[in-house]
């Protein structure tokens, strides 16, 4: 496995680089999609180990998410809808392990509540000034279905207090944060210092943690 996460790592490390001073180059594109391509077939092959109902989802929405990642280089909204529906997956995903009843309810309602406030402030703060109508709607409705998703990701923890979820839960935060930085990088027009090393440490981190907390999950 050390063999493996420094692969996956050096990969991650060479895309923070491509992304942040050959953007511009030639065949900067070809090159790009080849690197995500192959440095999500660890976590996909090696890495998720497919033994319980969040490992086998998880191991379908990183299959989704390879698909999102082939396109968004070539047809940035396209990329970005697929995306959308892996968060869906991991909105059901977490969903599994949580306890919808009235005892519960504030375990569900605090996460949601902090999430959703997270969200929104940082959307009407960095995205809604500076967006076209159609992208305000999308990006809209792309953060309700991810906030849904951290939101659910925490109610995971706090109702089941386990390893995995804790690590999957920080993973799919991580993967938030990610979105966050590519709709105000390419959406809003923004300027993210080094935006290719803080993408890509949020992004393969956020990937990683979910594939890891496979290891430990016991349905």
């Amino acid at each position: 496995m050390p063999i493996v996460e420094f692969i996956y790592f050096g990969l991650a490390l060479i895309i923070a680089i491509n992304d942040t001073f050959f953007r511009n180059a030639p065949h900067y594109t070809l090159v790009d999609v080849i690197l995500r391509i192959s440095i999500l077939l660890p976590l996909i092959f090696i890495v998720v180990k497919r033994n319980s109902n969040y490992a086998r989802v998880l191991y379908i929405t990183l299959w989704i998410v390879l698909v999102a990642d082939t396109f968004l280089p070539i047809i940035f909204p396209l990329g970005m809808a697929v995306f959308l529906i892996a968060h869906m997956f991991n909105c059901y995903n977490f969903s599994q392990y949580i306890r919808f009843c009235k005892e519960k309810l504030p375990s569900i309602l605090l996460p949601a509540l902090f999430a959703y406030a997270v969200a929104f402030g940082l959307y009407f703060y960095f995205l809604f000034p500076n967006e076209n109508l159609l992208f305000k709607i999308f990006t809209a409705i792309y953060l309700v279905v991810i906030t849904l998703a951290w939101s659910f990701s925490m109610t995971n923890y706090v109702q089941n207090k386990t390893r995995w979820a804790l690590i999957a839960s920080l993973g799919m935060f991580l993967f938030f944060c990610t979105d966050f930085q590519v709709a105000y990088e390419f959406l809003a027009n923004g300027n993210i210092r080094r935006f290719g090393f803080v993408n890509a440490f949020t992004y393969y981190t956020g990937l990683f943690l979910m594939s890891k907390a496979t290891w430990y999950v016991q349905d």
